[in-house]
């Protein structure tokens, strides 16, 4: 029966493809996998490359352009103009409501005490970021003046994986003075993920102001603002005490506002939820 089989020329034939396609995806399987720990290691050579470049710097005293460069914040003197003039540690003020990491702007008008003792301890949160956690990092403010200003391209594959893997390694730092620029990129550049969304977190009070700057109801309607209020609740719960009148006379205001108003079904979903926990 068996030579009958093997004798029949569709069964060889059938037989021979069969193996072909097993070899051939064997094959292609592994030729993905190369090329995926290629490009990582090509990302991993930049970024060591990067890092070399500014090691090998000379240092000028701080203040000096006489040789036509700027001064980093770690002392390093580089050609040409800086990108930004805003300091590392504080990233500036953007069109879409981010604000710096070392202060709060209080709204004019407040006459209720209450109301203006929480923009108080939201404005000393601000200046204070250290106090609830977290650690000074020289490699975090490296990172940031990499990535300020914030990266743009028409092109969502371009610097993409280098990009996401800077952000991790700020995410990881744990720095409170990056929560500011991590929540920028995470809602502004088109990239996203776990690791800055866990940073924010553990980040705890430090990262409210960052957040509360962006839940602003005026932009409820036109913007989606759903990452943004899904990252409160966790913090809150962690730490209401420390946060006192911020989550009565800040928060659970500009929540309420969001619910009852129009626009984004998700903002308001997602407003309504938070309160559900907020006010238990």
């Amino acid at each position: 029966m068996l030579k009958d089989l093997f004798s029949n020329r569709l069964f060889i034939g059938a037989l021979v493809f069969f193996v072909l396609m097993i070899v051939g995806g064997t094959l292609y399987l592994h030729y993905i996998e190369r090329q995926g720990q290629i490009e990582l290691e090509h990302t991993q050579e930049r970024l060591k490359q990067r890092e070399a470049r500014q090691k090998q710097t000379p240092k000028v005293p701080e203040g000096d352009t006489s040789q036509g460069g700027h001064v980093h914040s770690d002392g390093t003197w580089h050609p040409g103009l800086h990108e930004t003039e805003a300091p590392v540690v504080s990233p500036p003020v953007s069109d879409t409501g981010a604000v710096s990491a070392s202060s709060v702007k209080i709204p004019d008008g407040i006459t209720d005490p209450d109301v203006l003792a929480a923009w108080q301890q939201l404005d000393y949160i601000a200046k204070n970021p250290f106090q609830w956690g977290g650690r000074p990092s020289d490699r975090a403010l490296e990172l940031m003046d990499e990535l300020t200003p914030m990266w743009v391209s028409d092109d969502p594959h371009d610097h993409g994986e280098e990009l996401m893997m800077m952000l991790d390694m700020l995410a990881e730092e744990r720095d409170p003075r990056s929560a500011a620029l991590l929540l920028m990129y995470q809602l502004d550049s088109g990239v996203s993920g776990r690791p800055v969304k866990d940073a924010l977190v553990a980040m705890g009070p430090a990262s409210v102001p960052a957040l509360i700057a962006r839940l602003n109801p005026e932009d409820a309607a036109e913007a989606p603002l759903s990452t943004v209020i899904k990252l409160l609740p966790p913090i809150v719960e962690q730490h209401r005490s420390e946060l006192g009148g911020i989550v009565d006379y800040i928060l659970i205001p500009r929540l309420e506002a969001i619910a009852a108003g129009t626009g984004y079904i998700g903002n308001i979903s997602r407003a309504r939820k938070a309160l559900e926990r907020l006010k238990q």
